[in-house]
């Protein structure tokens, strides 16, 4: 028994240094030797189950390899062999949330949220949906014993709608974007994230910025373009500045993000001319045109030329 704990001991730090290889290989973007390394981990897990096969940290380890396995598959093109990796991992995963639902249930929730990306990635979009949406379920079971949850809760729900509204089920789409934006500002109050919604206010201290702030985004510039196309043309304009306020946070962050940012401007853009804000429809656009040209987008900046013509003839 001393002396399998000790190989078992031993197995642990070889898989330690293993991952650390692995996570230095994504860092750099080298996603086929990340894959490479990931094969090794996998075989000393293996040699650990065999050991310790009860032991719930062992298939966790499994659970988790598999998840990161499953990303680098897709990147490197294998995506049926990724969409296999997902399932896997998720299949282990749920085996492990009755032991301790509200630990493990956030785990299986990402699991399928990734199985989701990958079977998308197959173009198998109405497929992809199941899982996107058991995911939610997950993390709403979740919040009864774990409410910090609830921003992981929010994210799923903003890809959720998005894919809702690639089916075209637009009054669903738009039921998860405002759950989506609700759950972020319960975050906000709740004390998870500092934010306000005021273009002037300084970078959130506390907020997972880079992790929250795009999605929120997306879910109040969804429903900024559900309420114009309604007619709501004021909770428009609000959904709509709320979003540029926090992606101009990002952004002061992120430089990756300033497309994002000059998107959404271009977007507001519209939304202030249909709602007869021609000056600040003309200053945002002035200001998406800056940001794409900033970027080198000339793509998108041709395109905001051509928003800024359409609103300089209105």
């Amino acid at each position: 028994m001393a002396l399998e704990n000790e190989i078992e001991e031993d197995l642990v730090v070889r898989l330690r240094t293993e991952v650390a290889v692995m996570e230095g290989a994504v860092a750099e973007g080298r996603y086929g030797d990340a894959l490479e390394v990931s094969e090794a981990a996998g075989g000393t897990i293996r040699r650990l189950r065999e050991i310790s096969p009860e032991n719930a940290t062992h298939v966790m380890a499994a659970a988790g390899l598999l998840h990161n396995r499953s990303h680098f598959l897709q990147r490197v093109g294998q995506v049926e062999a990724a969409i296999g990796a997902a399932a896997e991992s998720a299949a282990l995963f749920r085996g492990l949330v009755p032991a301790d639902p509200a630990f493990y249930r956030p785990y299986l929730a990402d699991a399928l949220v990734r199985l989701g990306a990958a079977i998308e990635a197959g173009g198998r979009n109405g497929e992809a949906l199941g899982p996107i949406a058991e995911a939610v379920a997950q993390y709403r079971e979740t919040l009864f014993d774990a409410p910090h949850h609830r921003t992981g809760l929010a994210r799923t729900l903003v890809r959720f709608g998005e894919m809702l509204a690639e089916a075209g089920d637009a009054a669903r789409a738009t039921e998860a974007m405002i759950e989506a934006a609700d759950l972020f500002r319960a975050a906000a109050d709740g004390g998870e994230v500092r934010y306000s919604p005021s273009k002037a206010g300084p970078i959130p201290v506390g907020w997972e910025l880079l992790a929250d702030g795009p999605a929120f985004a997306t879910a109040l510039r969804e429903l900024a373009v559900a309420n114009s196309r309604a007619g709501r043309s004021g909770a428009a304009v609000k959904d709509s500045r709320e979003a540029v306020g926090i992606l101009r946070r990002v952004a002061a962050a992120r430089r990756a993000a300033e497309v994002d940012l000059a998107n959404a401007l271009v977007e507001h853009a519209q939304i202030l001319n249909e709602a007869g804000y021609r000056i600040d429809a003309r200053n945002s656009i002035d200001e998406a045109v800056a940001w794409y040209a900033e970027a080198g987008q000339e793509v998108r900046l041709s395109w905001a030329y051509s928003v800024r013509d359409l609103i300089a003839e209105q």
